[in-house]
């Protein structure tokens, strides 16, 4: 009886923990369209090594033929100016850079 009474004890204090916390916020993502000079495979491979890693970046695609690369981001992570920082930071020519509506 008393390993009955401590094991249900145990069950309604974690129970309790559990709904005591409060839920976290909605974590806002953005999608910008960077539109670059060039992109060669060295380019891609600078974006994948780099860009992938800034603060915030979960989501690379790219558009080799028309030169632009998709970057999924984190808003509360970073914003379009760090961004471009980022690219320029590796030598990369951004020529411009423009939201792209959520899918």
């Amino acid at each position: 009886m008393k390993k009955m009474s401590v094991l249900f004890l145990i069950l309604v204090l974690t129970t309790g923990i559990g709904w005591a916390q409060t839920p976290k916020n909605q974590i806002k993502k953005e999608v910008v369209k960077v539109k670059l000079d060039d992109m060669c495979d060295h380019c891609v491979k600078k974006i994948d090594s780099n860009i992938a890693f800034e603060k915030g970046v979960t989501a690379l695609d790219y558009d080799r033929p028309n030169n632009t690369v998709n970057v999924t981001y984190r808003t509360d992570k970073t914003d379009t100016t760090k961004l471009r920082k980022a690219f320029e930071k590796v030598k990369l020519n951004v020529l411009s850079i423009e939201k792209v509506p959520l899918q």
